[in-house]
């Protein structure tokens, strides 16, 4: 049967662009160049000249095995909110030690923002986001704006500043997470990222912990973690909201019952409407 119906645009066509790299690092053996890359979902080009908040997203793994497109397709609910989302890859521990990873995110957004035009992004509405690892990174973004010795490689003329935080079942100081899960086995993921113990390195963790730069200036954070989180357990979500409270920091600090370290329920609607909420409150 022929049907002629009427459709209104209701919402932009969303786009993938994959495989694009942000920026080159050292590879095997310091011998060798690798690229680092990154995944957009944009907006189809638009002639409005609209600008839309981006969302950097860094996936967990330990710091030790990375996948950043896993989370790809749960990550198109926050795009059609009106975001622009960059996927990001970062090198493992096994690669490069801390603050490498660091210096990895803050290579991609500075490429971005050299980018912005192109994507339609704007530059003062710069969510970091991310989970576990990821979760730990995006923090550290939060709370490193203007320190210069985190920034190295290209597009040095752009900043890597960020303008807000979500952070979900994130590390936070390396030592109190390694200690905090009262398991052996965890301590060799630490001693992977740093190069050292936490315990056997305090200046080294010091440097590593992104409570010792919490000032009056740090951005906004949402913080989301699970109540059966054995992984990284509710102690180091509190002991970060505690932190940015005492700094007068506006935070959101959503504890969700049952939930596991990385769990589904935070792609659920109810947690992106309330991160959604949250952002649009703040920038």
């Amino acid at each position: 049967m022929k049907k002629i119906i009427d459709v209104n645009l209701d919402q932009d066509r969303l786009l993938i662009d994959s495989n694009i790299t942000y920026a080159q690092v050292p590879g095997w053996l310091h011998q060798t160049t690798r690229d680092l890359h990154l995944s957009i979902i944009r907006h189809d080009k638009r002639f409005d000249e609209k600008k839309f908040p981006v969302i950097f997203w860094f996936s967990g793994g330990a710091w030790m095995d990375i996948d950043y497109n896993i989370h790809l397709a749960n990550l198109i609910d926050y795009a059609r909110k009106g975001f622009v989302i960059v996927d990001v890859e970062y090198r493992d521990s096994n690669k490069v030690r801390f603050p490498g990873q660091l210096q990895d995110v803050k290579a991609a957004i500075r490429y971005i923002k050299s980018q912005s035009e192109k994507y339609q992004i704007d530059t003062k509405k710069i969510i970091a986001m991310g989970e576990s690892a990821g979760g730990y990174l995006a923090t550290m973004l939060g709370v490193t704006n203007g320190i210069e010795k985190f920034d190295v490689g290209q597009n040095l003329n752009y900043s890597s500043n960020i303008n807000l935080v979500v952070t979900w079942s994130g590390v936070v100081d390396p030592l109190t997470t390694m200690q905090s899960t009262l398991n052996d086995t965890h301590d060799l993921i630490y001693q992977n990222f740093l190069g050292k113990k936490p315990d056997q390195a305090p200046t080294l963790n010091k440097r590593a912990n992104p409570l010792e730069y919490i000032n009056s200036q740090t951005v906004p954070f949402f913080i989301l973690h699970g109540t059966e989180d054995s992984i990284v357990p509710l102690i180091n979500a509190d002991r970060l909201n505690n932190k940015l409270s005492d700094n007068n920091i506006p935070t959101e600090f959503i504890v969700v019952r049952d939930a596991k370290h990385m769990d589904p329920r935070f792609w659920q609607p109810r947690i992106t409407n309330l991160v959604t909420e949250f952002i649009s409150q703040y920038i």
